[in-house]
């Protein structure tokens, strides 16, 4: 039963006596999604009775809890993780390495070069977090609108163009990206469907064009925010059953 609940949103907090718990990776093993803490450990995920969260961070040991239904009736979900220290390696100093003649010791010193192989768009399209400098932002109170995760139609148009340019043999039958249908199977895989909506490929494509019809899809195309849209799909599900009963 637990299993056919809908995901709700899980408001959470990591607390530990020793370090900060920012910046720790949070995934919900079952569902397939992850977040990552903020200032003061607080994180907000899609999740129900019987999910396995699973926090790792290069400061905790890799951590996990299966909720059950008293979690997820609370306000805020506190879990308390343990540090571990940061191990260094053992460094052995040679005193016969350098002589203290910088002429004789350049000659004996070998440079290496490693030229890194970096795909620029990769790059480019690097998700970096906030950092010590930047201001706080509380990213928990109403209105506030996360620009982070929206879609980067320039790196997906020269994606497509490049994909067009080494003449693969397939072809992208819906050419416009601005489409709600499009969108949505860009942020989602076809296994998030599979699994959370019970819909092949060309049912879920027949659902997505269901919904463009509401005059909401507009808005949440352009937000990027990922729980907004689950929820919405979660509904448009159950018109869409009754409009195929109908």
């Amino acid at each position: 039963m637990a299993q056919k609940l809908p995901r709700e949103i899980l408001y959470g907090q990591l607390i530990t006596d020793s370090t900060e718990v920012d910046n720790v990776l949070i995934t919900n093993k079952t569902a397939k999604l992850a977040v990552y803490s903020r200032r003061g450990g607080t994180f907000q995920i899609h999740a129900r009775e019987e999910d396995t969260l699973v926090f790792s961070s290069l400061n905790f040991p890799p951590h996990s809890l299966i909720l059950n239904e008293a979690d997820l009736k609370l306000n805020v979900l506190k879990i308390k993780i343990e540090s571990r220290p940061n191990e260094l390696e053992e460094v052995v100093i040679d005193p016969n390495a350098l002589s203290g003649n910088l002429k004789k010791d350049d000659k004996n010193i070998k440079i290496s070069q490693i030229k890194p192989k970096i795909d620029n768009l990769v790059a480019i399209a690097t998700l970096y977090e906030d950092d010590s400098q930047s201001s706080p932002v509380n990213k928990l109170m109403p209105g506030y609108l996360d620009t982070s995760y929206m879609m980067d139609f320039q790196a997906i148009g020269v994606n497509l163009f490049r994909y067009l340019r080494i003449g693969d043999s397939k072809r992208i039958k819906n050419k416009d990206i601005s489409r709600f249908s499009v969108v949505v199977q860009n942020r989602f895989s076809d296994d998030f469907f599979r699994n959370n909506f019970k819909m092949d490929k060309k049912q879920t494509q027949d659902f997505l064009i269901f919904c463009e019809n509401d005059p909401q899809v507009k808005a949440l195309t352009a937000s990027g925010n990922d729980f907004e849209l689950i929820d919405f799909l979660m509904l448009k599900k159950q018109e869409y059953v009754k409009f195929k009963k109908e």
